[in-house]
């Protein structure tokens, strides 16, 4: 099978178009299921931060091909304009590949750091009440409970929400370590009243967001990990 210079292949290229048909036609993000974003996270993992990567020929040719292939017959347009793929592909990352920025040697996603007026005093806390994401949130689901807002976690829809988090989670401890080498983070998924990944730097003398022993001796060096707490 071909690939190209994305290594997106035809059949990831179908998903990503449908998105981007939706998006033509509605000048929404809309996204349908939790496998859209899994092909998205492919696409971040391979392109910088710019979207440069984006506006090659190939890209068009890749989407031009999905077009032909995909049988219910959308008749939206390969979006050309780079504002507009740029949009896309943005809003997207910020879930997967996000921008992260220092505030008084505490780590913050910064799309979501604007949306705080006022912190938490410990930094830990303080990143974990910002840093976090809850992954049913992201796309339309149906593992709805009657008693929600807790979710049926035999459903496929939630099963599909956990791999998810599991793939973000990892995005997110390759650009922690490339943004912040001399650091070390704790990257912690976790199935409460819905799947959501969270993260803040390791320090010393303070207690990790999740600990099995109360150890406030945590040292700083401890490495990069991901922590699965079902």
């Amino acid at each position: 099978m071909k690939k190209y210079s994305l290594e997106i292949t035809e059949e990831e290229a179908i998903i990503l178009f449908e998105l981007f048909v939706r998006f033509s036609d509605t000048n929404r993000l809309s996204i349908q299921h939790p496998s859209e974003y899994i092909t998205i996270q492919h696409l971040a993992a391979e392109v910088d931060k710019t979207t440069s990567a984006m506006f090659k020929e190939d890209y068009k040719e890749i989407l031009t091909k999905a077009q032909k292939r995909i049988s219910k017959g959308f008749e939206g347009i390969v979006p050309n304009d780079n504002a507009q793929v740029a949009w896309v592909y943005k809003t997207v990352s910020e879930y997967f590949w996000p921008e992260f920025i220092d505030r008084n040697g505490m780590i913050f996603i910064k799309s979501e750091y604007s949306k705080i007026d006022k912190l938490p005093k410990d930094p830990i806390e303080a990143e974990c009440f910002i840093n976090h994401l809850h992954i049913l949130d992201l796309f339309n689901h149906s593992a709805d409970l009657p008693d929600e807002p807790f979710w049926d976690t035999e459903h496929s829809d939630y099963k599909d929400a956990w791999n998810l988090g599991k793939h973000i989670s990892e995005m997110w401890k390759q650009k922690l370590e490339r943004d912040f080498p001399n650091d070390n983070f704790r990257i912690y998924l976790s199935k409460n009243d819905n799947p959501v990944v969270r993260f803040h730097k390791v320090r010393i003398n303070h207690i990790n967001w999740f600990e099995k022993e109360d150890n406030s001796d945590q040292s700083e060096k401890e490495k990069n990990m991901i922590i699965i707490i079902e």
